[in-house]
């Protein structure tokens, strides 16, 4: 599962929908109105207005920022993560995001420190290889210029480090895995759960963030157990355990 991309959908999904039918074909002006011109390309792509679609969210990866910067902390969820899933189903929209993709990565190489360019190559890298590609770039950058990516580097970072257990990344950008996990991971986590309170189907909201957390948790014990350290291991299970029992204790 990407790394917290649903939950940002989650919050953004609060605030969507009440300025969904007012903006019209206009271009918008505000946060509210740049996350419902991305829901308004969602509804496209389910009619079959592909072209239309593409073009809102290339307007919106163009524009959003300048626009208002807080589109910034959206962007993957509700522009990116529906970009590659029309890509799926339509050619033009995966040669512009394999375009745009190449000339990320390509940029990355050139301006390491660059921090929106790290995130959005993090953000368009979809697949297995995708990623596994992208971390042999970042390995690459770092022997080359040791250090270079600590500017940049993030929770989405660690978890891509974590998820194929990238020890040379992890010892030297995310050396207390632990601190990592609470801070990235359960920090977040607990804020989208109270957010799940805001959605239409809650029960599914919160079961789809516990999962979330049961299946990154067992990401950072596999990097633990890999490093022969079962009281790290320990320590994160616990850690997932004592807020699942919290949420369990809770009432609906």
């Amino acid at each position: 599962m990407k790394y917290f991309a649903f939950v940002v959908f989650i919050i953004c999904t609060t605030f969507i929908h009440t300025s969904a039918h007012a903006l019209g074909n206009n271009k918008p002006q505000t946060l509210l109105e740049l996350l419902a011109y991305a829901d308004s390309a969602k509804h496209l792509i389910e009619e079959g207005a592909f072209d239309e679609a593409l073009e809102r969210l290339k307007w919106l990866d163009d524009n959003g920022t300048r626009i208002s910067y807080r589109f910034y902390n959206f962007k993957r969820s509700s522009v990116y993560t529906t970009w590659w899933d029309l890509a799926q189903q339509y050619n033009r929209a995966g040669s512009a995001y394999e375009s745009k993709l190449a000339s990320t990565l390509k940029h990355l190489i050139i301006a390491p420190q660059q921090c929106e360019t790290f995130d959005t190559s993090i953000w368009l890298s979809q697949t297995p290889e995708q990623e596994q590609h992208l971390l042999a770039q970042m390995t690459a950058l770092n022997a080359q210029y040791n250090g270079s990516l600590r500017r940049c580097w993030n929770g989405e970072a660690e978890y891509l480090a974590i998820k194929y257990i990238h020890h040379d990344l992890l010892a030297r950008y995310s050396q207390d895995i632990l601190y990592g996990f609470i801070h990235n991971v359960i920090v977040k986590v607990t804020r989208a759960y109270e957010h799940c309170n805001f959605v239409e189907d809650k029960a599914l909201c919160q079961s789809n963030i516990k999962t979330y957390l049961t299946e990154t948790s067992r990401l950072y014990q596999a990097v633990a157990m890999d490093r022969d350290d079962l009281q790290l291991a320990g320590l994160i299970g616990g850690e997932t355990l004592k807020l699942l029992l919290k949420w369990q204790n809770q009432p609906n």
